[in-house]
C-alpha cells in the first residue's frame, strides 16, 4: 500500500490498492441528532451499544504519576486516534454515518465511478499520520503556547485536537471517542518526577516498595497502529488495532516473543451488522512487572475521571449520583474511614453522614448524599 506525501497539514491524500481506499481528511463530524429508543430513553454516550459503523476510538498511555513525563523519540506525544466515516461506494445510501453517497460522489468519484465497480465501501479517515505522531515542539491549531515544549500539557492539548477532528456534532451535545488508556505502573523515586499533593518532591529511597529497574523505568511504550481498513474476501470486516511494548528495543511486529512487554488493541465488526468487538492483551515482562489497560468512555468536557487533565470522550451525560453507601469494619479501618471522608468532603463539600450499624458496634456505614452531578 502507498500512500502519497502529504504536502500541508489539512489536505486530502489518497492509500489505493485493489482491496481497499482510505482517505483522510481535515474536517469536522457530521451533525446528527440524538432521538430516544423505543423506551423513551436517550444513551448517556455517543455510541449506544457500539452499533455505528463508522468508528471513533483514541489511546492515551501515562506513567505512574498520571503524567507523560518524556516522549519516546520518534513516537510523538502518547496521543492517537482512529477515527474515520464509511460510504457505500455503488449506490448513494449512507452507511454508518448521516450524509448520503452522492455528496461523496460528486465531490471525489464523479458520477461515473469505475472504482465502486472493484469495492463495495469507501473509508474516509479524519486523523492523519502526521496529526498521530505530532510531538513536543510542533505546532497545532488550539496549541497554548506554554505547552509547545512541555510533554504533559501539550499530551493534554493533543487529545483535545484529535477530538475536534474526530467529533460528531449532536443534541444536546457533541461527541468524540472511545478511549483505550495504557499506564505504567513502574515508579523511580530517584527520577523526582511524581508530586506528593500536587507539589513537587526530590529524590528519595531506595525504597523497596516502589519497582523500578534504574533510570528510564518510568517511559512510555512505543505505539504502533494498524489504521482500520476493510479487509475480508467480500471486503465488509472492518478491522484495526493500536499494539506496542515498554521494551523499546522490542519487535512489537512480532508479537507475544520472548520476555517483553506488550500490549494490544485490536476491534472489528462485519459492516452493518452487530457490534464492533474489541480484543485486548496485555503483557508484562521482568522490567515491566506491573502495567495497566483501561477502556473507558470518558466525559465529552471538563476533567477525565481521576486525571488533572481536560478530556474528550464519549460520554454525554455524567451520571448523577445520590447516594454512595460504604461499610466499613471494625478496629483501625475506623480511623481509615474517618479520614476517607474527609478526603471526599474536599471534593463534594460536607454533605456526609456516618451511622452506626444495625448492632450498635463500632463498624459503621456510611452515607454520602451527593445533590448536584458530579
Amino acid at each position: 500500500m502507498a500512500m502519497a506525501k502529504q504536502k500541508e497539514e489539512c489536505c486530502i491524500s489518497f492509500v489505493l490498492s485493489l482491496v481497499v481506499v482510505v482517505l483522510f481528511l481535515c474536517n469536522n463530524g457530521w451533525f446528527a441528532i440524538a432521538r430516544a429508543d423505543q423506551t423513551g430513553y436517550i444513551s448517556a454516550v455517543g455510541d449506544p451499544g457500539m452499533k455505528r459503523d463508522s468508528l471513533r476510538v483514541t489511546i492515551k498511555l501515562w506513567n505512574q504519576c498520571n503524567e507523560v513525563g518524556e516522549e519516546v523519540p520518534h513516537t510523538g506525544s502518547p496521543r492517537a486516534a482512529d477515527c474515520f466515516d464509511i460510504y457505500q461506494a455503488s449506490s448513494t445510501q449512507s452507511v454508518g454515518n448521516f450524509v448520503t453517497n452522492s455528496w461523496f460522489e460528486s465531490n471525489f468519484l464523479g458520477k461515473n465511478c469505475s472504482l465502486c465497480n472493484l469495492l463495495p465501501y469507501l473509508l474516509i479517515h479524519k486523523v492523519t499520520e502526521k496529526d498521530n505522531k505530532l510531538g513536543v515542539g510542533d505546532p497545532f491549531l488550539g496549541l497554548q503556547p506554554n505547552a509547545l515544549f512541555d510533554a504533559n500539557l501539550y499530551a493534554a492539548n493533543k487529545e483535545l485536537y484529535l477530538g475536534s477532528k474526530c467529533q460528531i456534532e449532536e443534541n444536546p451535545k457533541p461527541w468524540h471517542f472511545w478511549m483505550i488508556m495504557l499506564k505504567n505502573g513502574n515508579m523511580g523515586t530517584y527520577a523526582a518526577k511524581c508530586p506528593t499533593n500536587g507539589y513537587k518532591v526530590g529524590p528519595f529511597g531506595p525504597d523497596n516498595g516502589f519497582l523500578c529497574f534504574g533510570e528510564g523505568c518510568m517511559n512510555q511504550p512505543l505505539i504502533y497502529h494498524d489504521y482500520t481498513t476493510l479487509q475480508g474476501a467480500n471486503k465488509t470486516t472492518l478491522r484495526g488495532r493500536f499494539f506496542g511494548s515498554w521494551d523499546l528495543n522490542a519487535d512489537s511486529s512480532k508479537g507475544l516473543t520472548g520476555n517483553i512487554s506488550y500490549h494490544s488493541v485490536t476491534w472489528e465488526r462485519e459492516v452493518g451488522k452487530g457490534s464492533w468487538v474489541f480484543h485486548h492483551v496485555l503483557r508484562t515482562s521482568t522490567r515491566y512487572p506491573w502495567l495497566m489497560l483501561y477502556f473507558r468512555s470518558d466525559a465529552t468536557y471538563g476533567l477525565s475521571g481521576g486525571y488533572h487533565y481536560p478530556t474528550r470522550g464519549m460520554s454525554k451525560i455524567v451520571p448523577k449520583i445520590d447516594k454512595i453507601v460504604v461499610n466499613c469494619g471494625i478496629g483501625d479501618a475506623v480511623q481509615g474511614l474517618d479520614a476517607a471522608m474527609n478526603a471526599v468532603a474536599l471534593i463534594t463539600g460536607p454533605r456526609h453522614v456516618k451511622t452506626p450499624s444495625r448492632s450498635g458496634k463500632v463498624d459503621h456505614l456510611v452515607l454520602l448524599s451527593l445533590s448536584e452531578e458530579m
